[in-house]
Formats: C-alpha cells, structure tokens, sequence
C-alpha cells in the first residue's frame, strides 16, 4: 500500500499534454506533492533502520550460536577421546585378564579390592558414556539452533535489501520532482536551499550533556541529507542525533522509533536544548532542539541540515540521558 501510495504523487511526472486534465501543475501542487512524498519515503527509511537493527540482533545472536556449538562439538571430542582410550586399554589388557586375576586370587582380601577396582571401573564407563551420549545431543541442539539463527540472518538480509532498494526508489521519485520544480521556478525552490548562514545561538538552561549535543548538530548546519548517513559528509534525522549526543557520551541506536525508547520521557514545558523531538504516526523523524522554540533536522532527500521551528506533527520529546 506504501509503495502505491508512492507512486500517487509522480503521475504529473509522465503525464501526457492535451487536455486540461493534463495541464502542467501549480508550483503549489509539486510543493504539495514533495512534502507527501517526503513524509513517505521518511518512513521507508526509518523502515530499512529498523531491518538493519533487525539485523544486527539476529547476527550478534548467531555468533553466540556459533560459540556454542564450536564449545559443545569440543566437550563431544574430548570425551570421544576418553572413551577411545579407555576402550584401548581394555584391548590391550584382554576382556578377561582382570577377571581371571580375581578368579585365581589365593588372597580372599586381595580378591575383594580387585572387585571393587572392577566395579569402580564399570561404573567409570557407565559414566562416561552417559557423559558422552548427553554431549552428543547437546552438539546436535546446538547445530539446530545455528542453522536456524543462520537462516533468519539470512532472511533479514533479503527484506533489508529490499527495503534499501524501495528507500531507492523513493529517493529517485523525489530528486525527479525537485528536478521539474527547479525547472518551474529557479527563483522559488523551498525544497533544495542554499546552505545557510550560522544559526541563532540556542538558549541557555541546558545540562552539560544538552549542551554538547546542541553544539555539535548546529556545526553540521548545511551538510546535505543522505538516507543512512551518520557523518560527517551528510546525514539522515536519526544519524545527525545518534551522533550529536555521542559527544556526549550517550550512545543512542540510528533510528528514529528506536531513539525514543532511549531516556525519559518528557513534556513540551519541559524542553532544554539536547533534548530530541519526534514527529509522525508511526515515529519516522527526529530533530535536537536548540532552544527559542527552534530544532536542528537532517530533514530529507535533496534536502541540509538545517534550523527549522518546532513545527507540528510532534508525537513526543525525550531526554537521552535522563
């Protein structure tokens, strides 16, 4: 449904000439049409975040796996081992040698010890095999459980790629747009600005940490967007914040929903500069506020870095380091 909703906004791209259906939309309506797809593709990308977290879950659970069963086929060699010498000692000794011995014994005391030592080794092997069938099926659960773990990393990397080529597609979509948008008008092109100038200074009031974040995102201020970007060339939302609170030694994950699960919870009135502003239903965007009602936002495709109000659509704020 995502996908052909995509598509709704670009038939003005292909459309024929003719009648008055057809005519060439208003510079109004190609903003309309950047803005909605815009809001989408941010929700592609947030989508492709979330599979590469996906996947780096299901990978750091498969090299535990892996541990495992490489610990568990070793504890199956090593007893393999024991039993394989054990059992060349009873070669070598003759199945009966030790039971003659007792047989033949003159001494009743000595015979007694003897049948304790066989008993004592009987029981050693009893034990041993036991040892050796349970690490035998240890190794085999071990085996399932990588297969499996190797097969949903497998999986994972199929709906990764194609989340990435669908982020691609949208990101094609809206480039075509802003091509017939600065075709239209050179002089009036909202979408695709100039880097700008130094931003105001952000308020005071902010911790230590707030600060340094606040500091860092207003120094990338007219770097260009890029969807997956974490720096320092360009950005997307969540890797300008991810790394913005990094210098503050917070670490928080590249995705937008991911990050607001990260620190507490807080309400409008309660804003500082650092603190992060979530936009949309489901989240798929995240700006650092700076303070005087302002944010800094890696906003999107043919898009900077730049400062903007706070805007509307908030669904939340959050403090990353509590």
């Amino acid at each position: 449904m995502l996908l052909a909703a995509l598509l709704l906004p670009l038939t003005v791209l292909s459309g024929g000439s003719g009648s008055p259906a057809s005519a060439a939309p208003s510079q109004a309506r190609l903003e309309d049409q950047l803005e909605q797809l815009n809001r989408q593709a941010d929700q592609l990308v947030e989508e492709y975040l979330q599979s590469k977290l996906a996947l780096a879950r299901v990978r750091k659970v498969r090299d535990q796996m892996r541990a495992q069963a490489s610990g568990a086929e070793q504890n199956l060699k090593v007893l393999q081992s024991a039993l394989g010498a054990r059992a060349a000692a009873a070669y070598v000794q003759g199945a009966g040698n030790t039971l003659a011995a007792v047989l033949n014994s003159e001494d009743p005391a000595s015979a007694i010890d003897r049948v304790q030592v066989l008993e004592l080794l009987a029981s050693h092997d009893g034990d041993l095999l036991d040892r050796l069938a349970l690490a035998g099926k240890a190794y085999d659960a071990r085996k399932r459980d990588l297969a499996a773990a190797e097969h949903e990393a497998a999986a994972e990397v199929a709906r990764l790629d194609a989340r990435k080529a669908e982020v691609e597609r949208a990101a094609a979509r809206t480039r075509a747009l802003l091509r017939q948008m600065k075709g239209r008008s050179a002089a009036s092109q909202p979408s695709s600005p100039s880097p700008q100038p130094s931003p105001p200074p952000a308020s005071g009031g902010g911790s230590g940490a707030g600060a340094a974040a606040v500091r860092y995102a207003m120094a990338q201020v007219g770097k260009p967007y890029c969807y997956g970007g974490a720096g320092l060339s360009c950005y997307d939302c969540s890797g300008l914040t991810m790394q913005a609170w990094a210098q503050a030694g917070v670490s928080l994950p590249h995705s937008s929903s991911a990050q607001y699960g990260v620190g507490r919870h807080i309400s409008a009135s309660e804003l500082q500069p650092g603190d992060l502003v979530f936009y949309y239903s489901p989240i798929s965007h995240v700006s650092i506020y700076i303070g005087n009602g302002q944010r800094v936002s890696a906003t999107h495709t043919g898009d900077y870095v730049k400062v903007q109000s706070l805007g509307s659509s908030i669904v939340g704020f959050t403090r990353p380091n509590g």
